[in-house]
Parts: C-alpha cells; structure tokens; sequence
C-alpha cells in the first residue's frame, strides 16, 4: 500500500451515495487505521490524507463556521444601519450609502494587511489580531455620537473583517483533498445561518428598540473566537514553509490523536503534488525536504517591506499572474452582486393594487426607522434563499469540478435578476430574488473554495487576502448602484448592472487554467509550474 494514498479512487461521477459511502470508509467511527510504512519522506498532504477526516477536522470547521457566522452578522447589518442612521441624522441617500461603502473600504485594507501577515507572521496571529480588531470596533460603533465617528468606527470594523480569508485558509490547510471542496463550500451554511440570525434580530429589535442594540449584539460573536482561539493550532503547511518541521511534526501528532489515528512515520517534506494541468493532465514534481525547504523558505523568512514585497511579486509570476487577475475579477464580480442584491431586498419598489409602492417605510417621530414588515420579511425570506444554493453548490462542486459550476450558478443569477428592470408583485419579486441570491450564495462558495487552492502556501493568504480585498472594491461601488441609483429613479439601469456582471463573470470560468477537483494543494511555485514529472503523482 502507498502511503498517504486512498487506493479507493473516489469517482466524481459515481451516485452521491456511493461517495458518501466512500468518504465514510475513511472518516466514520468505524474506520480502520491505514497501514503505517516507514517511508522516507511524507509531506504533510499524505500525512493528513493518511490521517483522514475527524473530530479535529470537524473541530476546525466549526471554529472556522462561527467565524463566518460572525462575519455574515456584521455584513447583513448593512441592510439596516444605513436607514435607522438616516432617520437618527436626517441624512442624504448618499451619505446613508456611504456607511455601507465604509466597511467595504476598510474590509478593502485589511485584506491586504491581514494576509501579509498571516503569510509572514502564521495564521494563528493574523486571526487573533482580526477578531480583537472587529469585536472592539463592533462595539464602539454601537456608542456612536454622531454620523462621523459611525463612518470610522464601521471603517475599522471593515478593516478587522479583512481578515477573514485567514482562518478560511487555516482551515482547509488540515482537509484532505479527497472532500475538501464539499466541505469548504458547506462551511458557508453558517454564514447564511448568520445571515438569517441578523435578520431576524433586526426584525425583533428594531421596531421597539435602537439599532445601536442591534450593532452591539452582532458584535458579540467574536468574544466566542477569542474565547476559544487557544485550542486553533497553527498551520503544519505554514510551519513547513517557514522550516519548521518539529512544529509541523507535533501538529499533525496532535491531529492524528484527536481522530484516534497512527501518525505516519518519515522525514516530513513540502508538497510533491501540482496543480497545473497541461493537456488534460496532472504534472507533479518531486522535491527532497532539503531542496524544497532552502528553495520555498526564501525571502518570505524576512518580516517587514521586504518580505511583503516579495510575496506580492510571486503573486505576478509567469505561473500566477492570470490566476491572480481572473481571481481579483471574479471576487470583484460576486461581491459586486451579492451585496448589491442584499441592499437591493429593501429598495425595489414593488407593484401593489396597480401602484408602484416602495418597501422603505420612512421614519417614526422619534427618529427610528419605519416598521415595514414587508421589508423584514424580504431581508429574511432572501437570506433563507442561501440554503438551497449551497445545497445546489455542495452537490456539484466535487462532482462537474469548481469551473462548471460556479459558471452555471453565476449565470442562474443574472437571469433571475434580468426580470426586475419593471416592478412586478411583491410574490414575484420576492421569489426571482430568491432564486438570484439562492445563485450568487451558491457561486461565492464555490469561488470561497476555488481560489485558495490555486495558490502555493507561502502565498495562500495573501494571495487569497488580495482577491479579497479587490471584491471589496465591488461592494464599495455597490451601495451607490443599489440604493442612489434606485431612489433617483435609475431603476432600469441598476438592475442591468445586477444581470450583466454576473452572465459575464459565468462565460469567464472558462479562462481559469486549472481544474483544482480532487488535486492537493501545493506548497511552492514550483509546483505550478507545466512540464514536471508525473512519475510522483499522488491518487485521490
């Protein structure tokens, strides 16, 4: 038997019961441990794959869930902060878009930041650092004394956001690969759980009570990250780059007994495996530990401008360079829609009775927003409309492969939202909003999982961290297009902009160069690089 290889080769077109059936041969109660050889070298790919899947696993998606969860709390806000501020100040449509677009600034920055750090630093201190960040600001916000200083305070709570790509890359650096693209894109079922979590507080709250209650609350989250962060192990890829092979080695020990496993005996070495596929097939390369060490450790040993800047120039190498740019599109592209669509749920005027009647309640005398049920409703009913896409999204990612069906998700969004260019019923604009945010939740899952294993892992957080921050730039842009266009009367033109990125972005897939389903991650360049040998390539 080859060691860290499932010699059962899941077939991504077989029943999914029979992968499930699979899958549960090597990760369920009744699993029996792989035979452990005394190999030479191992890299950490075929340790954890050689592990297999379990309570740790289960463990980190967990933590890496309610992450998400507390992320999705503080980004569907914007949906409602934005008018309880506008009745509270008196202020103008833009200046209440300009709260949204605030976050998306700083998220903007932060990305940027937090990923260099967690790359130079460890994923470990970059997190920690995003969650203080974003609980403290979360809260301050919640005190705010005027317009100004909730425009800084949601900035700084931006910025902390940023920096979510860093536990999403901790986390899928302990998956196997042979289910880590269904477990990735499952992970986002908590950030609809937090979604409707903050639709329904708002529905409760709000009506009777400020919104500064509303903010402190979703805030509140992020003390559980803090209060359970100790358990959250550093990265054995990361500890490897970095030369650390003892730390790596006690890691995966740690893994290997929380899952009840046999570590795998050998010389830890870096990844073997690559993504690039040239002519429909996987080339792979093999590295000793000595070489790959001496040749990934380079200059992303050294902290400060000099380290950063030689992260950000591999970024733009020969091998990554059109990954980069169609990665910092498509985010562009799906935080663009999906955000729009959030703050689309409480602006399209609906037809009633033969009258276009808007869902924006206005203001109480005393300076809270409307209680328009229809408004709350809407923003609950959408955000439910995530589960059926992740379902949609769970179900094909490992069977057609990332490419095929993010394009046809993003295409299902553009042709659910085309229709709302004229007002239409309150049931049917209630359901193509549906299905459109049901579509681009499916989409942004799937590109959540896509994207950081198209990176190496020296690169992977920032790399990931930059994608991040170019889609912040859609969501920046949004909040004008869903709300100044729609109350100054560009209804035809908002909507257009809501239907064509995305159809777009779905004819875009095909330019992806690689096909990451089933592939382990690499963890330098090299890997990436065509016309390897494939004499070392591992099976899934």
């Amino acid at each position: 038997m080859e060691l860290g290889v499932i010699t059962d080769r899941v077939d991504p077109n077989q029943p999914i019961s029979e992968t499930l059936r699979l899958l549960n041969l090597y990760t369920g109660p009744d699993a029996v441990s792989h035979e452990v050889a005394n190999y030479d070298n191992i890299t950490v790919e075929e340790t954890i794959e050689t592990i297999g899947f379990g309570k740790f696993q289960m463990g980190i998606l967990t933590y890496t869930g309610l992450a998400w969860l507390a992320d999705a709390s503080e980004m569907i806000l914007l949906s409602f902060i934005g008018p309880a501020a506008k009745c509270e100040w008196g202020l103008p449509s833009f200046q209440e878009g300009a709260i949204s677009s605030s976050v998306f600034v700083g998220i903007f920055v932060g990305a940027y930041i937090w990923g260099l750090v967690s790359d130079i630093k460890g994923r470990r201190v970059g997190f920690l650092a995003t969650a203080v960040f974003t609980f403290f600001f979360g809260l301050l916000s919640a005190w705010s004394p005027t317009y100004w200083f909730l425009l800084l305070a949601r900035t700084l709570v931006g910025f902390g956001l940023g920096g979510s790509s860093v536990i999403f890359s901790l986390c899928m650096e302990f998956l196997p690969a042979s289910s880590r693209g269904f477990w990735l894109v499952f992970l986002n079922v908590l950030w609809t759980v937090g979604s409707v979590s903050s639709a329904l507080l708002a529905w409760v709250i709000l009506p009777n009570h400020s919104w500064r209650i509303l903010v402190a609350v979703s805030a509140l989250p992020f003390l559980l990250l803090l209060v359970f962060y100790s358990w959250v192990p550093e990265s054995p890829r990361y500890l490897m780059v970095k030369g650390d092979i003892e730390g790596a080695r006690e890691v995966l020990r740690q893994v290997a007994y929380i899952n009840g496993r046999s570590l795998p005996t050998g010389n830890l070495s870096l990844a073997k495996s690559c993504h690039q596929i040239n002519n429909d097939k996987v080339a792979s390369k093999v590295n000793t530990p000595s070489d790959s060490l001496d040749e990934v450790r380079g200059d992303t040993n050294h902290g400060g401008v000099k380290g950063a800047w030689s992260i950000i120039q591999q970024l733009f190498s020969p091998e990554l360079k059109l990954t980069t740019i169609l990665l910092w599109t498509f985010f562009f592209a799906n935080a663009f829609t999906y955000y729009g669509l959030v703050l689309l749920t409480t602006q399209l005027p609906v037809e009633s009775h033969d009258e276009v009647v808007s869902m924006d309640a206005g203001c109480m005398t005393d300076g809270r927003p409307g209680t328009d049920v229809a408004s709350y409703k809407a923003v609950l009913i959408t955000s439910l409309a995530e589960l059926p896409g992740l379902v949609l999204a769970c179900l094909t990612v490992e069977r057609y492969g990332r490419k095929a069906s993010m394009g046809a998700l993003l295409l299902g969004t553009g042709l659910f939202v085309a229709p709302l260019w004229k007002p239409l019923s309150e049931m049917a604009t209630t359901t193509l909003m549906f299905g459109a945010r049901s579509c681009i939740m499916g989409a942004f899952s799937i590109l959540w999982a896509y994207a950081p294993e198209l990176y190496p892992t020296k690169l992977r957080s920032t790399g990931l961290g930059f994608s991040n921050s170019a889609g912040r730039i859609g969501g920046f842009l949004c909040p004008f297009v869903a709300i100044e266009m729609m109350k100054n009367g560009h209804r035809i033109l908002s909507v257009t902009l809501f239907s064509t990125v995305p159809l777009i972005a779905s004819i875009a897939t095909l330019l992806f160069p690689v096909e990451t389903k089933g592939l382990r991650l690499p963890d330098d360049i090299q890997s990436h690089k065509p016309g390897a040998s494939s004499e070392d390539h591992l099976r899934i």
